[in-house]
């Protein structure tokens, strides 16, 4: 009985297996190109799931597509006379899939860098597909069909290929002119000089948005690859930025910037968005309407299975429909709507790019969720407890919407910076990233009455231990002064932690747990001035569960809430003086969080707290690899991106780690 349902099963197997790939891998060229787009606008709750999910089916593509080729290609060496002609017939289709839709090239950077591998799969596959198509003549009545479809699978392949060698940072650039951007994009002339005439055409538009993030794109290019911009560049950049209406104009003008840099990236636009890529396009479909035109002309002369014609049909027309949509969302790419902005100014602008919202986490919320002390043993014992942290960190996860005050206040605090740092001549220059931070740091503690003894107690730490020291006694001010009153109800809290229009306590807020997160969830973010973060946290996080263990708590809101207000109080009421204060300072940071909490609960500043956290994130930004900035459009976006990138814009980017 087993012999027989396993010699059943082989014989379904070799049936059915090449008809299951080639539907799979239709499928999933469908899903790319009509959800890749929206990793550059997701929601940050779900970002992750929707990574995974667009991931996980970008490798199942490529996967599907050549073991597929490999069924034909071995069915066509074993045994040449089951190797129909209507499956040869299927073998260029998966080249077409594998040459992937025109929203999706590289998951992420480091596809790009493997431009070689992807040449030689290129002619791995070609020379498979060719083998197949060779070996059935002369018998094959499907040559002509074949023929056509191999000619527009060969084209989309290289299509590919081409597109991940100019976004690979040896060559980003090569298709680029002397000037700002690229011969092969299709720029407005208008938008190709600078002149008083231009910028008094533009002054009193929403063009002037376009024409500064246009204008300058090339910048950005720059950065990522080199050389660095000159002091002349980076002043003429600055320039142009302040000249904007206001901060929204400025956040919508880096909106767009970081738009172009995602289609330059990881999509095909670079090399279809040009008048070759226009010609190449018309021939692929020319192509598939010929093969298609052909098959339905001929199928009669063939004995075919009326699933295989219908599924011959169904990769026909869904190649078509594929190469339809890559042309309609090609046309409503940022760059393409570029060319056309006179016709299409509203659309365009109305058009979302960011889902401007900032993921949150803190550090009392994260401990005070009980993880089981089994379930961690478990987790070291096999080397995954950073899987298992992330996973509890996603748990503990909330988005806060971004606000256009809170911008506004970020931007006029970073103007003021840049400003100072600007002037002032005699900051050092040539410090290691910590060691730059420690000597400037002054600077963000300026505006407090206590400024001295704040600054003792930070004395002795870099930046790592300073976020989390920071964020620790933030969180504390945050709960201790939680109002009973809803807000505006001209309460004493309302009176210092509003002013100028801005709630600075939000601000704080907002700021310090978008900053443990990064530590948190985007490590890589905060490598180069986080070096002995893990070891910080692992710490503190140990300390903290010391004063009030964890343990299992109810779902329910009140019950979460009163751990956390006890948590809070315990790290309050903490005494420096009873340890040892070498080891606080070498290990955790829990009792420098205490003592900072202390004095900020005298008068609460919350204004100059708002600063500070301001500075530590413009220190952070500006010391993260402008590589790991490039990738973060892709992922919806972060909000330290676009402190670097501003901050690039006000002149003082590429010089600032040094001068901080």
């Amino acid at each position: 009985m087993s012999s027989f349902v396993i010699e059943e099963t082989k014989k379904l197997w070799a049936t059915w297996n090449v008809r299951v790939f080639v539907i799979v891998s239709l499928s999933v060229q469908v899903f790319l190109i009509l959800f890749a787009p929206y990793r550059k606008r997701r929601g940050k709750i779900y970002g992750k799931c929707v990574d995974l999910l667009i991931w996980s089916i970008y490798l199942l593509a490529d996967w599907v597509a050549g073991f597929s080729i490999g069924l034909i290609v071995s069915k066509q060496i074993k045994s040449p006379t089951e190797s129909s002609d209507i499956q040869v017939f299927w073998a260029p289709f998966l080249l077409l899939h594998l040459g992937g839709p025109d929203t999706i090239t590289a998951f992420a950077l480091e596809d790009n860098e493997f431009w070689v591998r992807h040449l030689l799969g290129l002619l791995l596959q070609v020379g498979s597909t060719a083998y197949v198509f060779i070996k059935s003549l002369p018998e094959n009545k499907l040559w002509l069909p074949t023929m056509l479809v191999t000619v527009a699978g060969i084209i989309k392949y290289a299509e590919r290929n081409r597109a991940f060698y100019l976004a690979s940072f040896d060559h980003l650039g090569d298709g680029w002119a002397p000037s700002e951007w690229g011969d092969e994009l299709p720029i407005p002339v208008e938008f190709q000089k600078m002149d008083a005439k231009t910028m008094e055409k533009f002054e009193k538009s929403l063009k002037s948005i376009l024409w500064t993030a246009v204008h300058h794109f090339g910048t950005i290019k720059m950065t990522l690859v080199g050389p660095f911009l000159s002091p002349d560049q980076c002043s003429d950049i600055r320039e142009t930025f302040l000249q904007l209406e206001n901060s929204s104009h400025v956040l919508q003008a880096m909106e767009i910037e970081l738009s172009l840099l995602y289609e330059v990236l990881h999509t095909k636009l670079p090399v279809v968005g040009c008048m070759i890529g226009y010609i190449f396009r018309f021939i692929t479909i020319c192509c598939i309407l010929g093969a298609l035109l052909s098959f339905s002309l001929f199928k009669k002369h063939y004995e075919l299975g009326q699933f295989d014609i219908w599924l011959t049909y169904g990769l026909l027309i869904g190649a078509l429909l594929l190469e339809f949509m890559s042309v309609i969302l090609l046309g409503l790419s940022d760059w393409i709507l570029v060319a056309h902005i006179q016709s299409m100014e509203s659309k365009f602008f109305n058009k979302r790019r960011w889902c401007r919202a900032v993921s949150q986490l803190n550090f009392i919320t994260y401990y005070v969720k009980y993880s089981p002390v089994l379930l961690r043993d478990i987790a070291k014992y096999l080397g995954i407890r950073i899987l298992l942290e992330a996973i509890k960190g996603i748990l503990c996860l909330s988005s806060q919407d971004f606000r256009e005050d809170q911008w506004r206040f970020i931007y006029e605090e970073v103007i003021k910076l840049s400003t100072s740092l600007i002037t002032d001549a005699s900051r050092p220059t040539g410090l290691e990233a910590n060691q730059a931070w420690k000597s400037n740091r002054k600077r963000a503690l300026e505006s407090f009455s206590n400024s001295t003894d704040i600054a003792n107690i930070l004395e002795e730490l870099d930046y790592s231990k300073s976020v989390l020291t920071w964020h620790i006694a933030t969180e504390i001010c945050w709960l201790q002064q939680e109002p009973d009153q809803p807000r505006g109800s001209g309460t004493e809290e309302d009176q210092t932690s509003t002013s100028n229009g801005f709630n600075h306590k939000e601000i704080c807020k907002l700021l310090s747990d978008y900053m443990f997160y990064l530590l948190i969830m985007h490590p890589a973010m905060m490598a180069a001035v986080s070096v002995s973060w893990k070891i910080v946290f692992a710490d503190t996080l140990a300390e903290a569960e010391s004063l009030v263990s964890r343990r299992s708590i109810s779902s329910n809101g009140k019950d979460v809430q009163r751990q956390i207000s006890k948590a809070s109080k315990k790290i309050l009421e903490l005494i420096p003086n009873a340890r040892n204060p070498q080891r606080d300072i070498d290990r955790s940071v829990l009792f420098a969080a205490s003592a900072l909490a202390k004095q900020l609960k005298k008068s609460y500043p919350w204004e100059s707290m708002s600063i500070v956290w301001v500075h530590l994130m413009c220190f952070a930004a500006i010391n993260c690899r402008p590589q790991v900035h490039a990738q973060q459009p892709s992922k919806g976006g972060e909000l330290l991106t676009f402190f670097w990138l501003l901050m690039n814009h006000l002149g003082v980017g590429t010089h600032f780690s040094s001068h901080y």
